[in-house]
Formats: structure tokens, sequence, C-alpha cells
């Protein structure tokens, strides 16, 4: 007999516990429940607010039950792709594995490798500023009959993309059309051959695959450009609101206008999202030079680690750093040629910013090397394998009210400025 949603919802609850060791939810205070809230954005690049933790916990009197939306950010969290998926998990364990008596630490400690180990296997595959990708997929298994291709209808964003798709003369049980590196998002398919729209609410890189019995068959890369500089609130539940071009840009550089300041202070639990892609990209992704200053000048109340994540994003693939308080620097995570980077094996120090400090950052690809410059010294180097495309330009996502005050990008033939591109 299946558990109930509660029983599971409250298993759910208790192995992210065991997962953190922080002992039980009732006893956790409000900076834990903020650290939390820290933890899953780094791990998933999704929000969700110490009062929504909180419900889930059930330590406040709640207004509405969380959603849906909620457990499958909690099951992203221990590394499964939602809260379907774990549901799914949790049945087949409860059915194959016999119950056996262990004691509790070393129950807690194998609860807690697992853990790790999955979500090192399916990180990142794709886009921001925090995202994951599952692996159940073979790799990618292009057939000679079977066609793919998109056609998005205007420039910017929110852009609705025409997909079209062909299999020949492949036979199926199963065929969908995944509309990014997240596997949750999928479009199932009823034909063998026709279209199917997807609508696209945030600018930056995605990789559309066409599935067929679990394993992809076509990829296409696909890059979403704003109009000039873009901005929006994102809000507690994964609600966005736009802003207006006019509203984010002054003389000195592209933040919030003190007119719409105080609106934005009033949402305790949103995060603020700024970007510039260019519609046509023409700086060379294998040899340029980015250069931006940049600041969080005020925070989310309660928030301890003060993140900010800046994407720098091809037509191909991005290049994700993170910045947050400097005692939070083992907790960053950067996303780059197919792979994580942790600060739990790497000396992030150089990225931790004091307050509203302002951060110049300077990026440098040449011969399959990325390096990055902070306040003018080396941070951090690696190589890269993985070919960007074209460089649209850079996408962040402040914990708080962010600032932009310089971006460049320069190759070989050119530099533009983003700051005065309209």
């Amino acid at each position: 007999m299946k558990k109930s949603s509660a029983q599971m919802k409250d298993r759910l609850v208790v192995q992210i516990e065991n997962h953190l060791g922080w002992g039980p939810g009732e006893s956790w205070t409000n900076k834990d429940f903020s650290s939390l809230s820290e933890k899953i954005f780094e791990v998933t690049g999704k929000q969700l607010s110490v009062t929504t933790l909180k419900r889930v916990w059930g330590r406040v009197e709640p207004i509405s039950n969380p959603s849906i939306t909620t457990f499958d950010i909690l099951s992203e969290f221990l590394g499964y792709d939602n809260w379907r998926h774990y549901q799914q998990s949790s049945e087949i364990n409860r059915k194959k594995v016999p119950a056996v008596s262990v004691p509790q630490k070393i129950w807690q400690w194998g609860i807690g490798v697992a853990a790790v180990l999955v979500l090192v296997l399916i990180f990142w595959r794709g886009k921001k500023e925090a995202v994951q990708e599952s692996s159940n997929f073979d790799s990618v298994a292009p057939l000679e009959d079977v066609s793919f291709s998109y056609t998005k209808v205007t420039t910017g964003y929110p852009n609705t993309v025409i997909f079209k798709y062909d299999l020949g003369g492949l036979t199926y049980d199963t065929l969908s059309i995944q509309q990014s590196w997240d596997t949750s998002k999928r479009i199932p398919l009823a034909d063998s051959k026709g279209l199917v729209t997807s609508t696209y609410y945030e600018p930056g890189y995605y990789l559309a695959k066409l599935v067929v019995d679990d394993q992809i068959v076509e990829e296409r890369d696909l890059y979403i450009p704003t109009l000039g500089w873009q901005g929006m609130i994102l809000g507690e539940e994964g609600e966005l609101s736009y802003l207006k071009t006019e509203v984010l840009k002054d003389k000195q550089g592209v933040g919030v206008n003190s007119n719409v300041l105080e609106e934005m202070e009033q949402l305790e639990e949103s995060n603020l999202y700024l970007a510039n892609l260019s519609d046509s990209p023409t700086i060379e992704g294998g040899a340029f030079r980015l250069k931006t200053v940049f600041r969080t000048k005020s925070f989310l109340e309660g928030s301890i680690c003060q993140n900010t994540r800046m994407i720098v994003t091809g037509t191909r693939e991005v290049i994700s750093l993170a910045f947050s308080a400097p005692g939070c620097v083992g907790d960053l995570v950067f996303f780059m040629d197919n792979e994580m980077v942790s600060g739990r094996n790497h000396d992030f120090s150089a990225f931790g910013i004091q307050g509203d400090q302002w951060m110049q950052c300077e990026l440098i690809v040449e011969d399959k090397e990325l390096k990055v410059l902070l306040q003018g010294e080396e941070a951090f180097r690696k190589k890269l394998n993985v070919d960007l495309g074209q460089i649209g330009g850079v996408q962040w996502y402040f914990e708080g009210l962010g600032e932009i005050r310089e971006l460049t990008l320069t190759d070989a033939q050119q530099q533009i400025s983003l700051m005065t591109e309209e």
C-alpha cells in the first residue's frame, strides 16, 4: 500500500534533517532556516524563503499549504529530479530493501554520503545563476531520419519558441521535448511528427532536447536574448515581476532607481535579476576579455551569506561564478565546462565580499583557459574544453538590490560596452 502524500512529505523533511545533521527541525533557529535557504539555492539555483521553509517544518502558522513547487525544490536538494521522482524512488526502495536494524549515526551518515554522491553525479549541465541535470539519459545518439528544429517568434523575453520535430520511421513508446537542461521541464508528444510551442519567461542559454524512450536523440542550443538591459523581481514561490527598462538605468549605471526602491524593499523574500544579452552576439567565446564592476547595495532581511551569482552567457554554454559574505565562501559553487567547481575543495576566499563593497571582476579566456581577476589580482584559473559560442553578455542574481557600474566585452576585433547599449 502506497504511503500518503503527507507521510511522504514528513519522510522528506526527516531525510533533509539527517542529510544536514543539525538535529530535529523543531530545535532549529531562524539562522538555521536561513542557512538551509542558502544551501538550497547553492545546490538547485532556486530560492525558498525562510518563511516557506518554516511552513514546511510546521514552525509558523501556515497561511496556505506549501505548493508542490516547494517540494520539487526540496527533492532536488537531495538529488532527485522533482517531487514525483522522490515519491517513486521512496516506494521502490521501501519495496525492495529489507528492514535492517542499523545504528542511527551510521544510518544518518550513509544518507548524507549518498545524497552528496547523487548531487555530484547529476549536477549542472546548463544555466543560471543554480542548476542540475539528471544522468538518467544515455549519451546523445543522433539518427539520420530524425529532424528537430526551432524558431523564436520574437526578440527578448518572454519569448515563445516553436519546436518542429519528425521521427521519420523510428518507433517509440514515449516521446517528449525537454525545454532546457532541467529534466522536469518536458513536453509530452503524442505524434511522431509535428510542432509544439514553449514560452520562455527568462533569458539565457538553454539546451533543448528531443527525447525518445528516455534517450536523447537530438539536442539544440537555444539562446534567448534581452532587449538591452532588462530586470525582474524573483518572488518567494517562483513569481516573476518584470521591471521597466527606464527604472533600471541612470547616469551612474544600472540598478534600481529611488522611485522603485521603497516598493522593492517591501518584497522581503524577493531577489533582483539583471541581464543584458545581445540579440546578435559577435564576441568570440574562444578568446575574449570581460570587465565589470558591481555590488549588492542592500540585502534581504535575514540574509547571512548575501549571495550574488554572475553568469557569463554564450550562445552554446555559460560560465557561472558566485560571490558571498566572506564566511560563506566554502559553500560557493561555480558551473563551467559541463562541471561543478565547489568551494569545499577550492580556495574561494577572494570571492568573499564585505557588505556593499564594489567588486571589480575581470574574466580572460585564451588558449582554452579561463582566468578570473578580482580587484586586479588573480583569483581563479581553469582549463576549458567546451565551446562557449559567441558571448552575448551577463546575467546577475542578487540576494537583495544590486548595482552595476561597468560591463565591457573585448575580443581581437572589437570592444563593446554593454552599459551604453540600448
